[in-house]
């Protein structure tokens, strides 16, 4: 039987070359050049018009400092800066003799030249400013107020600071510390007898381990929270967190009643002798939180 092959396939097209544009013309070329000058015109209005309103902005505000005496009895202060974001920073002097609280902040030139208030009333001392809040500054830091106090007059403090904005500093030995704040962290590096400590979103940390006779209380919603005690632990310590971790540092010395969950059941670790008898315990210790990890350890 005989096969015939099929035929083989047509050439295949010659590939044209493509056309190089037509060359502008005199008067497209000078559109062209046209439209390039408008639009780095509008570019360097924009930034000129930006500019301008940043140093307008910028010529409306001053740095502005004040300082006040506070009773030399104090017992009882209250800090409160309001929506202003600030630092407040609290702290010991020996070589003072009355305690004093000294203000450096940015705001309107429109402000007072001394914006920090001192009112006396029955629950005691309070400070706060007298300042006009700015969304040009809302997202920085507007200054700080830095309390003084003698050694002895801090021992028998209870203080209580209030915040939105900022970051407190306690680097005191006061008898009691209070401390909310929404935005912001707590960093402590002094002592007292009791601290109750709230942060919406911050951490809240020692800086360097703290000694808290009574009781320590941290509460936190998006933050971390790391302390270290030294000596003895307080009594009682309540830690709690829904995002964030958790780690608390012990004394060696036990054994200690512990309590600690989160919401991960490999995400606590509890590193230090334990006893389940409250009469024989040297600390309560309760650690909780949601999303994070629990550790308590003994302190190095």
């Amino acid at each position: 039987m005989t096969t015939i092959a099929p035929p083989p396939p047509p050439p295949a097209p010659p590939v044209t070359p493509p056309t190089s544009p037509p060359p502008l013309s005199p008067g497209g070329r000078n559109v062209f050049r046209v439209l390039l000058v408008v639009a780095a015109v509008a570019v360097l209005l924009g930034a000129v018009v930006t500019l301008g309103a940043v140093a307008f902005g910028l010529s409306t505000f001053r740095v502005i400092t004040d300082s006040k005496p506070l009773p030399a009895e104090l017992r009882s202060l209250v800090v409160d800066t309001g929506k202003l974001p600030m630092a407040i920073r609290v702290s010991t002097d020996r070589a003072v003799t009355e305690p004093r609280a000294d203000m450096r902040m940015v705001n309107s030139t429109r402000a007072s030249d001394q914006p920090l208030n001192v009112s006396e009333g029955a629950a005691g001392t309070r400070i706060s400013i007298n300042a006009e809040p700015s969304s040009f500054l809302q997202w920085g830091r507007a200054g700080e107020i830095h309390v003084v106090l003698p050694p002895e007059v801090a021992r028998r403090l209870t203080l209580t600071t209030q915040q939105e904005n900022g970051v407190l500093m306690a680097q005191a030995d006061v008898d009691e510390l209070v401390a909310r704040i929404t935005n912001g962290s707590i960093l402590l590096s002094g002592s007292a007898r009791r601290m109750e400590l709230h942060s919406v979103d911050g951490d809240i940390v020692t800086r360097n381990p703290a000694t808290i006779v009574e009781s320590f209380s941290a509460t936190t919603a998006n933050g971390d929270i790391e302390v270290d005690f030294k000596g003895a632990a307080p009594k009682t310590v309540t830690a709690s967190t829904d995002d964030g971790d958790i780690r608390i540092g012990l004394p060696p010395r036990g054994p200690y009643l512990v309590n600690a969950t989160t919401g991960d059941r490999d995400g606590t670790w509890v590193r230090v002798p334990r006893t389940s008898d409250p009469a024989s315990a040297a600390a309560e210790i309760t650690a909780r939180s949601a999303n994070g990890d629990v550790l308590i350890d003994e302190m190095r």
